[in-house]
């Protein structure tokens, strides 16, 4: 299975303990798919600055293709600076100054490589939202993370992204059955096939339009909870894979229920090491 996860990278620093992480949704999504046998690859514009070195690095440690990656000359990596305490983040800043590599543009030839994967993973933070309806035509099975705020859940936003998801993960605190299907309602109203929702400790729940599964979370002590969410993602991802996902195609509740166990066991894992991914 190729998976190519489209967009963002940054380092996560964590100021109170003076350490530096690479991390990025889709950099974290790819190391994690390739961790799980996937042949992964990451594409977004990277600087040329000490940071990218440190996240090309972690990446070819991991087998995660990087080489169509645009090299923005005398460009500065995007940082995300928190506080981490007891394994639980608070966020201060982000850090871009007028030198941020930026966001990849979606060129012909892009189209090209894309076209050629499996699954193609992107989320609000890759900053593309005008280029992914094309993206959302090809072939492979595409999968677009929302995150947790609010002005990437508008109509007006949805309208822009919104063509052939095939699943749409959000970040959302706890949620009835009920809540859940009010909240998912507009999204597949969208096309949206499957919805999914992290909620924390509330564990998973997921609606692929004619029926909700709730998974409760296994309990583990975490050191860090950087990338929780990208881990799991990347586990559901390429459990469903195996089950013979295809674009388009409506997955059964025990399909389902096997994926977001995949996805907790990856999840629960990336938890007890430091960063998005261990480095």
């Amino acid at each position: 299975m190729k998976l190519i996860a489209l967009g963002d990278n940054c380092v996560d620093v964590y100021r109170n303990k003076g350490e530096v992480h690479p991390g990025g949704n889709a950099v974290n999504v790819a190391v994690h798919a390739a961790r799980c046998g996937a042949e992964s690859e990451y594409i977004g514009n990277l600087a040329d600055d000490e940071y990218a070195a440190h996240l090309v690095k972690a990446l070819e440690k991991n087998r995660v293709r990087y080489d169509r990656c645009p090299v923005i000359k005398d460009s500065k990596t995007k940082q995300c600076v928190y506080e981490v305490t007891d394994g639980e983040r608070r966020f201060i800043e982000v850090v871009t100054g007028d030198a941020w590599a930026g966001p990849v543009t979606v060129s012909e030839d892009l189209m090209q490589v894309l076209s050629q994967a499996d699954v193609i993973v992107s989320s609000c933070n890759a900053k593309i939202p005008e280029q992914l309806p094309a993206v959302e035509e090809l072939p492979p099975v595409f999968v677009f993370d929302f995150g947790e705020k609010e002005k990437y859940r508008t109509p007006e936003y949805c309208d822009t992204v919104c063509r052939k998801i095939d699943l749409a993960m959000f970040s959302c605190s706890r949620m009835t059955d009920d809540e859940f299907a009010e909240f998912v309602r507009p999204f597949h109203e969208h096309g949206i096939i499957h919805v999914l929702a992290t909620m924390g400790s509330a564990g998973q729940i997921i609606s692929n339009g004619s029926m909700i599964l709730r998974k409760q979370i296994q309990q583990v002590v975490p050191h860090d909870t950087m990338g929780a969410g990208d881990s799991f993602l990347a586990g559901f991802v390429c459990e469903l894979q195996k089950s013979g996902w295809r674009k388009g195609k409506r997955m059964p509740s025990e399909t389902l229920e096997n994926a977001l166990l995949a996805g907790q066991n990856i999840s629960r894992m990336n938890v007890l090491s430091p960063g998005g991914f261990g480095d």
